[in-house]
C-alpha cells in the first residue's frame, strides 16, 4: 500500500530527558492508527512533531513525493494537518462562528461558508445547536463542534488525542460514529487513547507507545 507520510528519526530530548526516539513512522492513508500508552510515554509530544508544531532535530519527512526535513516539511505538515486536544479549544461564540473559523481564515466566501456549515452541522447533527453559545455544551457536544469544525478544512491527517475522554457512554457512542463517517469519507485518522476498547471498531492498526519507543503495529 502507497504511505501518506512517514517519518524517520524522530528523536527529542527535554530537559536531558529522551523523551521520543522512532527510527520510523509510515502512515497509510484512509486508515485509522490506534496510539495507546501510558501517561508521560510521548503520545502528545509525537502528535505535535507530526503536526507540525515541534521541531524534532534530524527527523526527515516523506511526503507528496518529496522527501524534507522537519523545517522545510513544517508548512506542508501545518497545512494538510488538523491536530485536536484532549479538550478542544471553543471560541466565546456561537457554534456556527467556531465552525466557520477555519473557512474564514482561508479567504473563503460568505456565500461558500454558509453553505459547507450548513452541510457540517447536520453531519454532526448540530443543527438544532447552531446559535448556541459553544461554551455553554456538554463535553461530547463540543467535540462535535470540533470535529466538524476540523473537516469542514478537508483535513488528509487528523490526530486525535483522547477524543472519548470525560464523557458519558451515549458521548462516546456519538463520537465513534463520526469518526467512522470521517473514515469512511477518506480522512487518514490517528487517535491516542486510554480507551482503546471504546475505538478499537475504528483501528486499522494499533501501535504502542512506550519511554519514547513505538512498537509495531498489530493489524486486527
Amino acid at each position: 500500500m502507497n504511505q501518506l507520510i512517514s517519518y524517520k528519526n524522530i528523536s527529542i530530548s527535554l530537559s536531558g530527558k529522551l523523551v521520543l526516539d522512532i527510527p520510523s513512522l509510515v502512515i497509510y492513508p484512509h486508515q485509522c492508527t490506534l496510539l495507546t500508552g501510558k501517561n508521560g510515554s510521548g503520545k502528545t509530544t509525537l502528535f505535535k512533531v507530526m503536526s507540525g508544531l515541534m521541531q524534532a532535530n534530524g527527523t526527515t519527512v516523506e511526503y507528496q513525493g518529496l522527501e524534507m526535513t522537519w523545517k522545510q516539511a513544517k508548512p506542508r505538515l501545518q497545512r494538510d494537518t488538523v491536530y485536536l486536544h484532549q479538550q478542544p479549544y471553543l471560541f466565546d461564540d456561537t457554534v456556527s462562528n467556531n465552525i466557520a473559523y477555519g473557512l474564514y481564515r482561508q479567504g473563503e466566501s460568505k456565500h461558500s461558508t454558509h453553505l459547507k456549515i450548513t452541510e457540517s452541522l447536520d453531519w454532526a447533527g448540530l443543527s438544532h445547536l447552531a446559535h448556541r453559545p459553544a461554551k455553554q455544551l456538554s463535553g461530547g457536544e463540543k467535540q462535535r463542534v470540533a470535529l466538524s469544525r476540523a473537516r469542514i478544512l478537508a483535513p488528509r491527517l487528523l490526530l486525535l488525542d483522547e477524543p472519548t475522554a470525560s464523557m458519558d457512554s451515549d458521548a462516546k457512542k456519538q463520537t465513534v460514529q463520526l469518526l467512522l463517517k470521517l473514515k469512511e469519507e477518506g480522512t487518514t485518522i490517528m487517535i491516542s487513547s486510554h480507551e482503546p476498547h471504546v475505538l478499537e471498531q475504528l483501528a486499522d492498526s494499533h501501535l504502542i507507545i512506550a519511554d519514547g519507543h513505538v512498537d509495531k503495529p498489530m493489524s486486527k
